[in-house]
């Protein structure tokens, strides 16, 4: 099984800048104790696959409305050593060379490999963390493609990541802007949205209990090397009761909740994580 966290060699050649090449997709990366429960829970919700693997312990699913989701094997099965249930911050792009290109533009740290399925980098994130970019796969090399065409339109990806108001929080706007991710309104002391339409969100979230925004760890060559990490999250279209009768029946037990007027539903994902899907932001 392949791990797309790990660095390898460096290659900084320069590459199409058409703004399709530069364009981020959000893209959490998923360690699960069972891969083949946690992807079948996301096409519950409406996610497909664009990329798995001869068996079902690995996938690239999509989201119809923006975003994927890559599920991969926890433990032994990582280079990271990655627990199950951790979700690593990553994003999608056509082209890494350009991709980088645009960013050291902005100021910003990228570095760049290449890895036998094609070109990989990590952005530096405020922290000293690595954010994952990965490019499209033009060529199989052994997986199983496919065309995403049955990714319900109403549902998008949402990366959550723990983001304390005030400096902080200034920081990781001005970073996710260059990625294209900018704010939806004007938030709030617990949350601000950011969105790239038909790219995902990313959720900048007042850190809580066992939210963080990194951990060491990573490449064992590189001691170094901060894990950026978030929640899943959705947003969607969807009735939201409608949803959480859907899932429940499916057999996962969801509830809508309100807290001061928004309403949201929670459900437990196979990893034990707790899934939050929010209505659709206005874009």
């Amino acid at each position: 099984m392949v791990d797309r966290t790990g660095p390898g060699t460096t290659h900084d050649e320069p590459e199409r800048t058409s703004p399709q090449a530069i364009a981020f997709t959000v893209f959490p990366l998923r360690f699960s104790a069972d891969p083949a429960a946690l992807i079948a829970f996301l096409r519950t919700l409406g996610m497909t696959p664009l990329i798995t693997t001869e068996g079902d312990g690995f996938a690239d699913l999509v989201a119809g409305g923006g975003g994927r989701v890559m599920v991969h094997g926890a433990g032994a099965a990582s280079a990271t050593a990655a627990p199950a249930g951790e979700t690593q911050l990553s994003t999608a792009v056509r082209s890494v060379g350009a991709a980088a290109e645009h960013l050291r533009a902005a100021g910003l740290e990228v570095t760049v490999w290449d890895e036998s399925y094609g070109h990989q980098g990590n952005l530096t994130g405020p922290h000293g963390e690595a954010i994952g970019i990965n490019e499209d796969q033009a060529d199989p090399y052994g997986y199983v493609l496919h065309d995403g065409s049955e990714a319900d339109p109403r549902l998008s990806v949402t990366a959550v990541r723990a983001s304390a108001e005030g400096p902080e929080r200034d920081r990781d706007i001005e970073i996710f802007a260059a990625l294209g991710f900018v704010p939806v309104d004007g938030g709030n002391h617990g949350y601000r949205a950011l969105a790239s339409p038909g790219h995902g969100s990313i959720g900048l979230h007042e850190p809580s209990s066992g939210m963080v925004a990194c951990r060491p760890g990573g490449d064992p060559g590189h001691p170094d090397l901060q894990v950026s990490l978030v929640r899943l999250g959705f947003e969607t279209s969807e009735d939201l009761d409608e949803l959480a009768a859907r899932l429940s029946h499916a057999g996962y037990p969801a509830h809508v909740v309100t807290d001061e007027g928004e309403r949201r539903l929670h459900v437990t994902d196979p990893d034990g994580q707790v899934v939050e899907v929010h209505p659709r932001s206005a874009r």
